[in-house]
């Protein structure tokens, strides 16, 4: 297994939008946390703050509006976060719900859930062109 890092070329950027629309842009990686005793493979996210998340943390609230803070407007947004990248990843421990995961993964397989990932995007989109309207 391997310990995720801060170096792009280990991650993979999932552009989200549908259609023409680009974004926005998920940053995915999957591995270990740097200091996981257990060394637990996850999927980890990273925030536009910097920090890696493990994904689940964020799927499991059941809220669409809470993946919000783990995506990218832009790809520039997303080199831009690369480019202040330093040292180890900072990864940031939240806490992962396991009746409310449970729930998502269920949801996922009654689809694909990639179309699952671009409706909560178009969502994203609708929520974001309403707060620049004001």
């Amino acid at each position: 297994m391997r310990t995720i890092s801060n170096n792009y070329r280990d991650v993979h950027v999932l552009n989200l939008g549908s259609g023409r629309e680009r974004g926005p842009y998920l940053v995915t990686q999957t591995g270990v946390a740097p200091n996981d005793s257990l060394a637990e493979e996850r999927m980890f996210v990273l925030r536009p703050d910097g920090r890696w998340v493990d994904f689940n943390a964020y799927a499991c609230q059941g809220k669409p509006e809470a993946m919000d803070e783990v995506v990218f407007s832009t790809t520039a947004e997303v080199m831009e976060t690369f480019a202040k990248l330093l040292g180890r990843p900072q990864v940031l421990d939240l806490p992962v719900d396991e009746a409310g995961l449970k729930a998502w993964i269920e949801r996922q397989k009654s689809g694909n859930p990639l179309e699952a990932a671009r409706a909560w995007a178009v969502g994203y989109q609708q929520r974001h062109r309403k707060k620049r309207r004001g």
